[in-house]
């Protein structure tokens, strides 16, 4: 397959429709954002997003068969990836690879960024504790927030600092899973995503997770982490207006992101409920705001920028 004019006119709309089934059918909180942007950035991030999910289903569901699967582990897939980035890809590439392959290649995204992803999530198989925010912070940057960065391309950007706020919005987001799930990621996968340094700093403890009981230590240390994920989150919104395109559904996806903060504040940071859902009727309702929000946070961005100058 010698261009991506080649591609367009063969193996696109085959991979298209195999990318969109794969990943709307998990039902994931990017559903309904990636459905809102315009057709060609929507059909990119289609694309990107089948890659994140299979590489991630690889590696914390390994078990379970996905729907096209060919890959036998995450090392697999990682392998054949490498030899689509060095040598291009053929008909016979798995269709996640073909086009994410031209996604990339078309929109000059840096192809170290899909490492830096990979990386993180084979880490997963290994890594079970972290020391401190720092060693967190660089999980989340492969995790989350190279997947800003993807995006930023993907969306197009009028200034260099929308990477600066993408990088926010993608702690801020994994935060928030973090925090939702601390008990399941205990239980089902003996990981603690929350430092080592921090939880002895609040005097938490790992037999507290272990016994879903609800400790003034645990209650501090959640307090915390939801108070940095609120600046985190702001300080990614603040930079939407620097996207070219999709800013209304970046902004969508994270206030239904920032729900899980919301919904687990509402619980007075109590981890050991029910796990926190948000249902669909809710994800509609937020689309009816944001559309109410949209302009004027547009508008007040540009003007803190323009005062500030």
């Amino acid at each position: 397959m010698s261009d991506y004019s080649t591609y367009i006119q063969t193996e696109y709309r085959n991979d298209l429709n195999y990318s969109k089934q794969f990943i709307f059918s998990f039902g994931s909180n990017y559903s309904l954002g990636v459905r809102l942007f315009p057709k060609g950035i929507r059909e990119a991030t289609i694309f990107f997003y089948a890659f994140v999910r299979y590489a991630d289903e690889l590696v914390d569901n390994p078990h379970q068969k996905m729907p096209g699967q060919t890959h036998a582990s995450i090392d697999d897939f990682i392998s054949q990836w490498k030899e689509v980035v060095k040598y291009g890809p053929t008909k016979k590439s798995h269709p996640i690879l073909r086009s994410n392959y031209w996604i990339f290649k078309n929109r000059e995204i840096p192809f170290d960024y899909s490492f830096d992803f990979l990386d993180v999530m084979k880490q997963d198989l290994y890594t079970e504790r972290y020391k401190d925010y720092g060693q967190l912070e660089n999980y989340m940057w492969g995790s989350a927030s190279v997947v800003g960065h993807i995006m930023t391309f993907i969306v197009g950007y009028s200034n260099p600092t929308a990477f600066d706020h993408a990088k926010a919005l993608g702690e801020a987001m994994q935060l928030a899973n973090i925090l939702r799930d601390i008990s399941e990621d205990f239980t089902d996968r003996n990981r603690v995503y929350l430092p080592q340094n921090d939880m002895t700093l609040f005097a938490a403890t790992e037999s507290m997770i272990a016994g879903k009981k609800m400790t003034p230590q645990l209650f501090n240390i959640i307090k915390h982490y939801v108070e940095r994920t609120e600046i985190l989150f702001q300080r990614g919104i603040n930079g939407i207006h620097y996207l070219d395109n999709g800013g209304f559904s970046v902004l969508l996806a994270s206030r239904i992101y920032r729900e899980n903060i919301r919904i687990l504040k509402k619980r007075n940071y109590d981890i050991f409920r029910t796990k926190i859902r948000i249902s669909k009727i809710k994800k509609v309702l937020m689309v009816c705001t944001t559309i109410i929000l949209y302009p004027s946070l547009v508008l007040k961005n540009k003007f803190n920028i323009m005062r500030n100058e």
